[in-house]
């Protein structure tokens, strides 16, 4: 508060607004986005693009001359991205908003948009454009999609878990990933390892 005097003698208080504040309604109107449900599905949508996106550039550095040979021995730790990051933006999402059903939503459909977004992704940005239909098989389609079929169910369910925010939900959605770890790890070891 400031207090200020005219041409005519009167005080008038005056408050100070703070060059930050036009930032902070930004952040303020996108977080009201992400806790809106009507908005959700943005990011049911997004989430997944940018994990896929994510996947491919890290798979097109690995093929690239210049970045293939360095990036080579930490494969196996690449490869726990494609496991751990959609679990950490599905903990995140449901914990922030609080939203059971569409953090559920997000969980369920996290791999196979995921599966759908990647092989396009990838004929688009190692310039292979000729590719692009053959990556719209529906039988490839839904083999990949049956594939990771459980651990879109088990995300579901730590989706909804997580969106509860207690402490007892937290620990069974944790437990429900280290079980869904274990499973994940003994199916894929030989695309973790590179056999």
């Amino acid at each position: 508060m400031l207090l200020a005097t005219n041409i005519w003698g009167e005080q008038k208080t005056m408050e100070l607004k703070l060059p930050t504040d036009k930032k902070t309604e930004y952040i303020d109107r996108i977080k009201g986005a992400i806790k809106n449900p009507a908005y959700s599905i943005f990011f049911i949508l997004g989430i997944p693009f940018i994990l896929a996106l994510t996947w491919v550039l890290i798979d097109i550095g690995m093929m690239s001359r210049t970045m293939g040979f360095p990036l080579e021995p930490l494969r196996p730790f690449l490869m726990l991205d494609i496991f751990i990051a959609p679990f950490i933006a599905l903990a995140c999402y449901g914990y922030y908003t609080g939203n059971k059903r569409s953090s559920a939503a997000l969980g369920i459909l996290m791999y196979p948009l995921i599966l759908i977004y990647v092989p396009p992704l990838h004929a688009i940005l190692s310039f292979q454009f000729e590719q692009l239909g053959r990556f719209f098989a529906w039988s490839m389609l839904f083999s990949n999609i049956d594939e990771f079929l459980p651990f879109s169910f088990v995300h579901a369910v730590m989706g909804y878990l997580v969106a509860f925010r207690k402490r007892e939900y937290l620990v069974g959605a944790l437990l429900f990933f280290i079980i869904q770890a274990v499973a994940f790890f003994i199916k894929y070891t030989n695309l973790i390892w590179g056999l």
